[in-house]
């Protein structure tokens, strides 16, 4: 499934940005730096920022440090770079971000992802672009609770991707 989220990600990514663009990228919930690396690759000219609380349960071998080595192997530690944070609470930063990716994180925090999203939206542009591939075990209530702060732009649902179907959305900051 992960070959498939990435070429997923790669050929959505450029439709909404050119991808000479210089672009603020967060990567919220990064794990070792999955999406980042895929951001960075589709805009080379761009900074992204991963966040995650790192050495979670879901991904127990996470750590910063990974990470960052990980980038750093993929000659690209110059431009990504991690932040420790929990998505849960709000996210410290006069800094604005173009584009907002993030991949099987929310589901994993219960009704808190409602905070999360609301933490995302704060520090995304105007006409920004948050792109989260997810499980959706509530659809309707995420659904409704995104379009709160931003149009759904595209929806694209995998096949056979188990009890609940894995689901990237697009959604623009309004």
């Amino acid at each position: 499934m992960r070959k498939k989220i990435e070429e997923e990600f790669s050929s959505l990514l450029p439709t909404l940005f050119d991808t000479d663009s210089n672009l603020r990228i967060l990567d919220a919930g990064c794990g070792l730096g999955f999406l980042s690396y895929v951001c960075a690759i589709t805009f080379p000219k761009s900074n992204v920022t991963g966040i995650d609380i790192f050495n979670s349960g879901s991904l127990s071998e996470a750590s910063i440090t990974k990470a960052a080595e990980n980038m750093s192997l993929l000659g690209i530690g110059s431009r990504v770079h991690f932040a420790e944070h929990d998505l849960t609470t709000p996210i410290e930063t006069e800094a604005k971000y173009d584009l907002v990716v993030s991949n099987l994180v929310f589901h994993n925090l219960g009704r808190s992802r409602f905070r999360g999203y609301e933490h995302v939206f704060n520090v995304l542009k105007r006409n920004g672009y948050f792109v989260i591939g997810d499980l959706f075990p509530h659809e309707s209530s995420d659904s409704k609770y995104l379009t709160t702060w931003s149009s759904i732009v595209k929806e694209i649902q995998e096949e056979d991707s188990g009890r609940w179907r894995y689901k990237i959305k697009v959604l623009k900051k309004v």
